[in-house]
C-alpha cells in the first residue's frame, strides 16, 4: 500500500519561533502597559498625598502662628487708648509686648476708616533682633488691596495682606480691627497690624508650587516670586475655584491651566484661607516616562533573545515532544506502565517525569474512586439509619396530635427530636448538636439511645421520675462520655401530664419552644424559657431549672431548632424569629399539618432551591386535643 504523503507547510521550529515571538510581544506589551498604568496611578496618588500633607502642615503652622499673633494684637489694643494717641510710656509697653512673643516681627497701631478705605498709623514698633532686612518704610499695605478687603475687615474684624517687598523676604500682615471700640460719632475703627515673616515657616518646601491665598483670591504667599511680588489675584484659578465650591475642607483635583496639565491639592486651614499645592503633570510623571522608554528597550532585547532561543532549541524540543506523544497513545490503549527515557534537565524533563508518575497514579485514582463510591454508599446507609431515629411525621391519639418535619443539611445531621408516652404522661425531646454531618449524627444517635433507655425504664418502673431536669442530667453524662467535650448539644425536655393539665419543662441551652395558648379563635404565644448548661460541656453540671405551665385543650406546642431561625438566603439575610412567628400564627387555626407545610414553603423560598441549607431544620407541633382523667392508648 502506498504510503500517505504529508506536506509540511510550517515546521515545528517555525511555529515555535512565531509563537514565542508573538506571545512574548503580547505579554511584554501587556505587562509594560499594566506596569506603567499602575505606576502612573501610584505616582498620582503619592503626589496627591505629599501635596495634601504639605498643605495641611503649612496651613496648620500658619494658623497656629496667626492665633498667637491675634492674641498679641488684641492685647496691644487693650494696652493703649488710641483716642489719646500713643505716648512714650505706651510705646514702651507695646515694645515689651512685641519683644516677648515669637510671631510678630513688626507691629503697627492706628485707625481704619471704612468709608475712605484708609489706614492712619499712629505708631510702628520693630521686634529687637528679628533678623529681617526690611525697613520700617517698607511696611506698606497697598491701598488697592486694603480697599478690596475693607468689607471683610469690617465684617470679620480680621484681614490678611501680602506685604512682601520686591527682593525682600516674604511678609504677611494681619490686621485686627477692634470693632467694640467704634462709636457712632466716630466711625474709625482701632486696628493693630502684625507683620510676620514666612522665612522659617516655608523654608522646607518641596518642589511643589505652594500658594497661600485669602477668601477673595489674593495671594499672601507664593513659591513663584512673580506671583508673590506681583500680589496677584487668582480667583479664576481652577484649583482655587474647586476649594471655594467644595463642601469639604481639603481635596485634590487634576486640571489644565494655560495649556498645561497639573495635579493639585487644596486645604482650608481656617480664617477663610486656602493653601494650594500643585505640581506640573510632566514633572510628577517623569519617572513614568523614563520607565516607558526603558520598557520599550527591554522588550526589544527580550524579543531578540527569544528569537535566538527558538532557533537554537527548536530541534531539541521536537524529539521529546514526539516521545511524549507516543506515550499518550500507549496510555490511551490502557497501558499505564509507561517509561519515558527523556533526560532533559528542563521543563520537558520534568514533564516526562510527571507523565510517568501520572500514568502510574491513574490506576490508583481509579481504585480511589471506587473506594470513594463505596464510602458514599456507606454514608447513604448511615443517613438512612439516622432517618429511623426520627419519629414518624404524624402521630395522633385521642389526647394529642403531633406533626413534624426534619430536613438535614448534609447526608447526616445533628438535629434530633422524639417523644415517648407511658400511661397518662408523655415526654417531648428536641436537640441540636454543634455542627452537622457524621460526627454530630453519631452524638444524636447516643442521645436517642439514652432516651430509649429512659423510655424502657419508665415502662418497667412505676416509680420512674418524669423530671425533665433529671433526664437532662442523665443525658449530659452520656453525651459528655461519648464526645469528650468536643461536641456539645442543646436540649429541651418537656413532660405533659394529661390528667393534671400541666407541662413541666427544662432546657439545656436550647432555643425556647413556643406554647400557643388558645383564646377564643386566636392564640397567645408563651416562650418556654429555662436556664441550663449545654449537654457535654462538663460531666458534672448544676441542676437544670424546671418550670411548669398550665395547658388546655386546643393549645399547641411548637418545637424547633436554630437552623430554622438562622437559615440565610444568598444575600446572608437570616429568616429570623419574626418571620417564623408571623407565619406560624397565621396558619395555626388551619391545623398543625398546614402550619408546618406553609412554614417550610416560605422558608425554602427564602433559602432558594439553588442554595444548600446552612444547618439542619427540625420542626414539630403538638396539639392537645383532650385533657383530663381518661385512658390514652399509643
Amino acid at each position: 500500500m502506498e504510503q500517505q504523503q504529508f506536506r509540511i507547510k510550517w515546521s515545528v521550529g517555525t511555529k515555535l519561533l512565531i509563537s514565542v515571538v508573538l506571545l512574548l510581544f503580547i505579554a511584554i506589551t501587556f505587562l509594560d502597559l499594566s506596569t506603567i498604568f499602575l505606576i502612573e496611578r501610584d505616582k498620582r496618588a503619592y503626589t496627591y498625598q505629599a501635596q495634601s500633607t504639605e498643605a495641611v502642615l503649612i496651613g496648620r503652622e500658619f494658623i497656629n502662628t496667626t492665633k498667637h499673633v491675634l492674641d498679641t494684637l488684641r492685647l496691644s489694643l487693650a494696652t493703649v487708648d488710641l483716642s489719646k494717641g500713643v505716648a512714650d510710656t505706651e510705646k514702651k509697653r507695646l515694645q515689651s509686648l512685641i519683644d516677648n512673643q515669637t510671631g510678630i516681627s513688626f507691629m503697627q497701631v492706628g485707625f481704619f476708616d471704612p468709608a475712605a478705605g484708609e489706614l492712619r498709623i499712629l505708631g510702628t514698633l520693630e521686634k529687637e533682633n528679628n533678623g529681617l532686612q526690611v525697613a520700617i518704610s517698607d511696611l506698606v499695605i497697598e491701598p488697592t488691596l486694603l480697599k478690596d478687603n475693607s468689607a471683610e475687615l469690617v465684617k470679620k474684624g480680621i484681614a490678611f495682606f501680602n506685604s512682601t517687598v520686591v527682593g525682600k523676604q516674604p511678609l504677611v500682615s494681619i490686621v485686627f480691627a477692634d470693632r467694640s471700640q467704634t462709636t457712632a460719632a466716630d466711625s474709625k475703627i482701632p486696628v493693630s497690624i502684625g507683620f510676620i515673616s514666612l522665612r522659617d515657616m516655608l523654608k522646607d518646601l518641596s518642589s511643589s508650587h505652594i500658594s497661600l491665598v485669602n477668601q477673595e483670591g489674593w495671594v499672601l504667599f507664593d513659591t513663584d516670586p512673580a506671583a508673590l511680588y506681583a500680589k496677584k489675584n487668582i480667583s479664576d484659578y481652577p484649583l482655587y475655584e474647586a476649594g471655594v465650591s467644595s463642601p469639604v475642607a481639603s481635596g485634590t483635583r487634576e486640571y489644565e491651566y494655560d495649556g498645561k496639565r497639573f495635579l493639585g491639592s487644596y486645604v482650608r486651614p481656617g480664617y477663610d484661607l486656602f493653601v494650594l499645592s500643585r505640581t506640573d503633570w510632566r514633572k510628577a510623571m517623569s519617572a513614568t516616562y523614563t520607565l516607558t522608554e526603558k520598557s520599550i528597550l527591554l522588550g526589544i532585547m527580550a524579543i531578540s533573545a527569544a528569537v535566538l532561543f527558538a532557533l537554537i532549541f527548536a530541534k531539541t524540543l521536537t524529539a521529546p515532544l514526539k516521545a511524549l506523544y507516543e506515550a499518550t497513545k500507549a496510555v490511551a490503549t490502557g497501558n499505564f506502565n509507561v517509561q519515558l527515557d527523556i533526560r532533559n534537565s528542563d521543563e520537558l524533563g520534568a514533564l516526562s517525569s510527571s507523565f510517568t508518575a501520572m500514568s502510574k497514579q491513574i490506576s490508583e485514582l481509579i481504585e480511589e474512586k471506587v473506594r470513594k463510591v463505596y464510602l458514599e454508599n456507606e454514608l447513604a446507609i448511615a443517613s438512612t439509619v439516622q432517618q429511623t431515629l426520627i419519629p414518624p411525621t404524624h402521630f395522633q391519639n385521642e389526647s394529642i396530635e403531633i406533626r413534624s418535619h426534619y430536613q438535614s443539611a448534609n447526608e447526616c445531621g445533628g438535629d434530633w427530636w422524639g417523644f415517648f408516652g407511658v400511661g397518662r404522661r408523655m415526654c417531648f425531646m428536641i436537640a441540636d448538636a454543634t455542627g452537622h454531618g457524621l460526627p454530630s449524627a453519631l452524638i444524636t444517635a447516643s442521645a436517642r439511645s439514652c432516651f430509649s433507655v429512659m423510655h424502657k425504664l419508665a415502662q418497667e418502673d412505676p416509680e420512674f421520675t418524669y423530671s425533665p431536669g433529671a433526664m437532662l442530667a442523665y443525658a449530659n453524662r452520656v453525651i459528655h462520655d461519648a464526645a469528650s467535650s468536643k461536641i456539645m448539644m442543646t436540649f429541651f425536655v418537656g413532660t405533659v401530664d394529661f390528667d393534671e393539665k400541666k407541662l413541666i419543662y427544662a432546657s439545656a441551652g436550647h432555643n425556647p419552644p413556643w406554647l400557643f395558648k388558645k383564646t377564643g379563635d386566636s392564640f397567645v404565644l408563651k416562650s418556654l424559657m429555662a436556664s441550663g448548661q449545654r449537654l457535654g460541656e462538663a460531666r458534672d453540671v448544676p441542676s437544670y431549672e424546671e418550670k411548669t405551665v398550665d395547658i388546655a385543650e386546643g393549645d399547641m406546642l411548637f418545637l424547633y431548632t436554630d437552623g430554622l431561625m438562622e437559615g440565610k438566603n444568598p444575600t446572608e439575610e437570616q429568616y429570623g424569629k419574626k418571620r417564623v412567628k408571623k407565619q406560624v400564627e397565621s396558619t395555626l387555626a388551619r391545623g398543625a399539618e398546614v402550619s408546618i407545610r406553609e412554614l417550610m414553603v416560605q422558608f425554602l423560598i427564602h433559602n432558594t432551591d439553588q442554595k444548600p441549607l446552612d444547618d439542619d431544620v427540625t420542626i414539630a407541633i403538638a396539639r392537645f386535643i383532650k385533657l383530663g382523667p381518661q385512658e390514652v392508648t399509643q
